[in-house]
Order: structure tokens, then sequence, then C-alpha cells
């Protein structure tokens, strides 16, 4: 007894119809017989014409083609099938000594070949052999069909998730008497876990931050928005120390179940005196450029990550941005994507040489990504920058 055919429902359509194309009446008689026998509908032609003629009205899922017909010949009747591009395999049928007309058919398109007379045993295995392999490419087809439109909702779904993110972020800098800033988001994925923002309780108070989730893409992404909307919560008029309280008691359950981290950097600037505090929680690039181009790092107070210690203390630190300083805050992937140019804060010093406002900074910090295609993580800008006049 023959053994059942693996078949795994993709929604891909079974081998039932099968045509027997030979101009021998007996041969038709047998194969027809034979199938018939094993469920599969069987229709029979002479010739090519008349296959070609069948095709066009019921398409088969299994041609049996003698090789010698009279009028088309079986390879050019296989040509046919193939420039019809039908989905259809085709078994030719040979007289013996003939294998190598076979052999052609099989690099011409055919899928299988089958000697007369039908040996009962060599008959079953080609049969099977070919069932199994048109089956099993309907069902991959139909798996890459799935697939391919899986990828484009996702495709769809990530761009409305990025398009979301970014509204998420400042679209407009506030109005800073004496002071400019300019900050941007760049991820190296459709979305990303690093983003920046920014509050003003008072008009000469600006509270802003800089956060990088461990890692990139959608699982960074969604821990983002969490930071960022206890972030918007806590930070109000509180100073970076006591902020600092507020935001570790609030995330710290869904970091440690996560299991990822969150570097930050905090600050409050007030525009009246210059005078910048801020907490750097693991984040640790962040420096100002003096206006003599010498640079002063803020890192010697940093603490751990978010998420790592529950109770971690974060211990505040304070400067001075005088007329023509600047504040720069970045994350990694800036220093991950140029490795080639050892960006360390002298380094980045150096670049900014020469601009004049936070947008000129920010654009020379940006250029330094354009020979990279792809960023290997998501990289975030912002400048605070001091004007040298109040106007």
């Amino acid at each position: 007894m023959d053994e059942p055919l693996l078949w795994v429902d993709t929604g891909a359509q079974p081998v039932r119809r099968i045509l027997v194309v030979d101009d021998d009446p007996d041969i038709n008689r047998l194969l027809r017989a034979r199938l018939t026998a094993r469920g599969y509908e069987v229709s029979t032609a002479a010739s090519g014409e008349e296959a070609l003629e069948l095709l066009s009205e019921t398409p088969a899922d299994i041609v049996f083609l003698d090789i010698s017909l009279p009028g088309i010949s079986g390879l050019h009747t296989l040509e046919e099938v193939r420039r019809r591009g039908l989905d259809t395999a085709v078994i030719m049928t040979t007289a013996f000594g003939s294998e190598q007309i076979a052999v052609e058919a099989l690099r011409q398109g055919a899928n299988d070949y089958l000697r007369k007379p039908f040996e009962s045993d060599e008959f079953r295995r080609v049969l099977e052999r070919t069932v199994q392999r048109l089956e099993l490419e309907r069902q991959n087809r139909v798996l890459r069909q799935h697939l391919e439109a899986h990828h484009r909702r996702l495709k769809s779904e990530l761009a409305r998730a990025a398009e979301v993110q970014a509204r998420l972020l400042p679209q407009t800098a506030p109005a800073l008497s004496g002071f400019q800033l300019a900050a941007e988001c760049i991820p190296a994925r459709d979305v990303g876990g690093d983003f920046y923002d920014w509050q003003q309780p008072q008009p000469h108070l600006l509270s802003f931050w800089l956060c990088d989730v461990m890692g990139k893409g959608l699982d960074a992404a969604l821990l983002m928005a969490t930071v960022r909307a206890v972030m918007r919560a806590v930070v109000r008029h509180s100073p970076p120390a006591e902020a600092m309280r507020y935001v570790t008691h609030a995330l710290i359950d869904d970091l440690v179940q996560s299991g990822r981290f969150v570097t930050l950097f905090l600050a409050q600037l007030d525009t009246r005196s210059g005078r910048l505090a801020s907490i750097d929680a693991g984040h640790g690039l962040a420096f100002v450029r003096r206006a003599d181009g010498t640079v002063e790092t803020l890192d010697d107070r940093r603490g751990l990550p978010l998420g790592v210690l529950p109770d971690e203390q974060y211990d505040q630190r304070e400067t001075v941005l005088a007329p023509g300083d600047a504040l720069i805050v970045y994350s990694d992937g800036l220093v991950d994507a140029r490795v080639d140019l050892d960006l360390t804060p002298h380094v980045l010093a150096r670049h900014l040489h020469g601009a004049t406002s936070a947008l000129a900074m920010l654009d020379r910090l940006v250029t330094l990504l354009a020979p990279v295609q792809t960023p290997p993580d998501d990289m975030t800008l912002l400048v605070v920058y001091r004007k040298t006049d109040q106007g």
C-alpha cells in the first residue's frame, strides 16, 4: 500500500488533476487507470497540440508527457508549458534507449522522467516524488506570500510607530533669553531607544534631559515611551537631585522586570545666571566647550545607569555657562558610528571651532555621520549655547 503523502495545510492547492499525453491509446488507458485508482482526476491527450488546448481550458497539476509525439514534439510541448508559466509539474515518458533525450528534457524544465514500459515500483516512486516536490513548492510559495504580507504590515506599522515617536520629541525649541537650544535624534532603525526632551517651568528655567535605553529597535522604543512619560510627570520645578529621586522610584520596577537599564543626563539651566545643575546617571557623554575652546567634562560625579541598583544615590554637579560657552550632550551612537575618529570631548570640541550658534554646532556633529550608511546605534545630540550678546 502506498504511504500517505505529508500535506501541511497552508492554503496551497493540493495535487488533484493529472493530464496524460501519449499517442498510444493503450498507455493513456493504463496511466489513467493507475492514477484514477490513486484518487486523481485524469484527462488524456494524443498530441502536444491537444494537450496545450486542454491546459488552456483546465490547468493540470501534473502532466505525463511523451517525448515522441506526432506534430509538436514532447520537448516543444514542454517548452510551451514553461513559457506560459503554468504551475504544473511535467514528467517526461520515454522508451528504453532514449534516456539522453530525457536528460535534455530535465535541463529544459521537466521535473522527472519515467521509462516505458512502466515498472510498478518506479512509477510509484516517480509519481510520489513529483507530487511531494510540487506540493512542497506550493506550500513554500504560499508561506513566502504570507511572510511578505506580514513583512509589509510590519513595515507599515513600524513606519507609523516611527512617525509617532518622532512627534513625541519636542517640535520646537523654547525661546530662552540669551541662550539657544538645538537637538536631534537619529534612530538606527525605524524606531529607537534614544530620546531628548525639555520643560520650561518658568521663563528663566529650563529642565532638559537626554536618555539612552539599552538596546535598539521596537523593544527599546516601548521602554523609551515609559521613561519619557515618567520624566515628563516628575521633572517639573524640581532641581535634578530631587527629580532623580522621583524618577528612580517610579522606574525601578519596570526596569528590573525588563532587564534593561537607561543612561540619563538630566540638567536644569537658569538663564538669568547661566547656572547649570546636572546629574549624570551612567551617561558620561556631556561636556562644556568654553568660548576659548577649552573643554570641561561633566562626568566626574557620574552615577550608575537607572535600573542597576534601586537605591543608587546621584550627586548633583553645578557649573556656569558664560557667553560663548556651549553644553554638548550626545549618546554613544555618535561615538560608535565613527570609531575611526576617536570622538573624545576634545576631538568633538575641535570640530565645533568657528560655529557660533546651537544649530550650527548641531549641524557640525550630524555631519560627522555623513559617511555612515547604517548607524550601528541610535544617535541623539543636544546643544545649549549661550550667546555672546543678549539680543
